[in-house]
């Protein structure tokens, strides 16, 4: 009886992701090739424009430009996905109809942010298999990489939808979009190492959740299950804690 009564509030709160999940999987289904095949162009035509400038030439430099690249990917392309779609949901109004349903926030950011997440899968994983052609780093998948994809697609999610709420249009968003990639990309080690940014941008990079993205997800393609790998994801977790309440407070809704 107490099980029942535990386990029941669980499973009706499933029940409440999973249709939110496929509402917002029936808007994008057929837009699928677009995400499939435009996802991997800019990481794949930086890589391209890095090695034959020279920038990036043997497998140190190449694991970095690599991981970096797809960990852009998994953080920036849920992050992004949040700001658009709550920017024009608000403008179209489409809010008040969720907000109607017997869900709370937390459950639409989620399933909203899983949803894109999937669609960055294609990308991070053309993008490591072409970096290890062009440039001979080898990768070695272990299971960790399940949990950093998750909390790394979670960790900026509470900014996106920041970005949403306060969005006058969509492309508002699109242009708040652009500056959150171009901070994530020059304060933070994403594409070079720690050790070759300057002091101003080693502070800023400790305080970016794709920091330790990038140290997470280079540690698990080198098959390390040790403190290199669980130090950065528990740090990351954290941020996706941290994003998440964000997210259930900031997200403009109904009072719960």
């Amino acid at each position: 009886m107490w099980l029942h009564s535990l386990l029941s509030p669980i499973a009706k709160w499933c029940r409440g992701y999973a249709d939110l999940f496929f509402v917002r999987w029936a808007n994008v289904r057929n837009e699928w090739y677009f995400y499939v095949i435009v996802g991997p162009l800019f990481p794949l035509a930086l890589m391209m424009f890095l090695k034959l400038t020279g920038a990036a030439t043997d497998a140190a430099s190449g694991l970095y430009v690599s991981s970096g690249n797809a960990v852009m990917g998994m953080v920036l392309g849920p992050m992004q996905s949040l700001c658009n779609d709550l920017a024009w949901a608000r403008q179209r109004n489409d809010l008040e109809y969720f907000a109607s349903l017997p869900v709370s926030k937390l459950q639409f950011t989620l399933a909203f942010t899983s949803v894109s997440s999937i669609f960055t899968i294609p990308a991070v994983l053309l993008t490591v298999y072409a970096g290890k052609w062009w440039f001979g780093f080898p990768v070695r998948w272990n299971p960790l990489v399940v949990p950093v994809m998750v909390v790394s697609a979670l960790s900026m999610a509470g900014l996106g939808v920041l970005g949403g709420v306060h969005a006058r249009n969509g492309h508002h968003a699109n242009i708040m979009n652009n500056l959150a990639m171009l901070v994530v990309m020059f304060l933070s080690p994403v594409l070079i190492p720690y050790e070759n940014l300057p002091p101003v941008l080693r502070l800023t990079s400790k305080v970016l959740p794709t920091t330790y993205a990038a140290d997470a997800f280079r540690a698990v393609l080198a098959g390390n299950t040790g403190q290199a790998a669980l130090r950065p994801l528990c740090i990351l977790a954290g941020f996706a804690v941290v994003s998440l309440y964000l997210a259930t407070q900031k997200l403009d809704w109904r009072t719960e």
